[in-house]
């Protein structure tokens, strides 16, 4: 199931990149939904931080944000307590 959801995200974000966003957030929500179910926590994260830029170039901002926001979250929560260093500046771009 993991390699499965991989592929989704994969063509989610070629779907993305040519233009079909309808498409691509479809399938992003899928594969989140599959890491979800395996509780892959560094994979939700960065599916919800996909999710969020499709739904960005979407238009749905608000929406955009909850995704945003709950990626930067997980990613705050992966990893040894004292291992996180900020990198807030890598939202600068986006």
């Amino acid at each position: 199931m993991r390699a499965h959801a991989a592929a989704l995200n994969n063509l989610a974000l070629a779907l993305k990149e040519s233009g079909d966003l309808g498409r691509a957030r479809d399938l992003t929500e899928l594969a989140l939904a599959e890491c979800e179910a395996l509780d892959d926590r560094h994979r939700i994260a960065a599916l919800h931080n996909n999710l969020a830029d499709v739904l960005r170039a979407l238009g749905r901002k608000e929406e955009s944000m909850r995704h945003l926001k709950r990626a930067v979250r997980l990613f705050s929560e992966i990893g040894e307590a004292g291992t996180n260093e900020p990198e807030v500046w890598k939202l600068v771009g986006w």
